[in-house]
């Protein structure tokens, strides 16, 4: 399937072309998210990627929202996040920030226990306080989530087989997407295409029906 891709791309154009690879951690079921040199272009204090170009056409990069949080409330489980679970928790937690919620629930779904967790929230500016906060907050907004087991590792699997299955998809269409961690880039007049294809791949891979969701970002 990746040559298949690679392929297909060979003869299209993008800022920092080259070859997109499935990389994997200790096993084929722990990692296994896409790479290439185009999601590694600047965009959050200066946005240069969402301003890159595809065969000489403007793009916009579609991505799943709260995607790990998602998948793990989908996988064997089947609760919906709703549309702002982030925030959700956050007012739990008396009123701390999406931010900071989102930090730590990256963290707290990657590390194998709170102890380590604990350290490296500290390192990006969630104190103890905090810490505790977010963890008895999350647990009662989404009893079923599993926080400090190591999950993380798994969710980055699932991702990846789900993007690959929406770059395929849109070999069949002719339609260049380009990974970007949790999102694709693509044309901006296959936006709606690209939207519909991510929630498809994403209910058949979890073998779920509407429990994730996307947003657009523009130039």
């Amino acid at each position: 399937e990746m040559e298949q891709i690679n392929e297909f791309l060979r003869s299209h154009y993008w800022a920092c072309k080259g070859p997109v690879t499935l990389r994997y951690k200790h096993s084929a079921f722990q990692g296994g998210r896409l790479y290439n040199a185009f999601q590694a272009l600047p965009d959050r204090r200066m946005r240069i990627r969402i301003n890159t170009m595809i065969d000489g056409k403007s793009i916009g990069e579609v991505d799943f929202s709260a995607n790990h949080l998602r998948l793990n409330l989908a996988y064997d489980k089947g609760v919906d996040a709703g549309a702002t679970p982030y925030e959700d928790i956050g007012e739990a937690a008396g009123g701390l920030t999406r931010v900071k919620v989102k930090e730590f629930i990256t963290v707290a779904m990657g590390a194998d226990d709170a102890g380590k967790a604990a350290s490296r929230c500290a390192l990006a500016g969630i104190n103890g306080q905090d810490f505790q906060r977010l963890t008895e907050a999350a647990n009662k907004v989404f009893p079923n989530l599993d926080l400090f087991t190591g999950w993380g590792i798994h969710g980055q699997n699932y991702e990846g087989q789900i993007l690959k299955q929406v770059m395929l998809e849109g070999i069949k269409k002719d339609i260049v997407c380009l990974p970007v961690h949790d999102a694709v880039a693509v044309q901006q007049e296959h936006l709606k295409w690209a939207e519909e294809t991510m929630l498809e791949c994403w209910d058949r891979q979890m073998e779920t029906s509407g429990l994730a969701r996307v947003k657009v970002d523009l130039p």
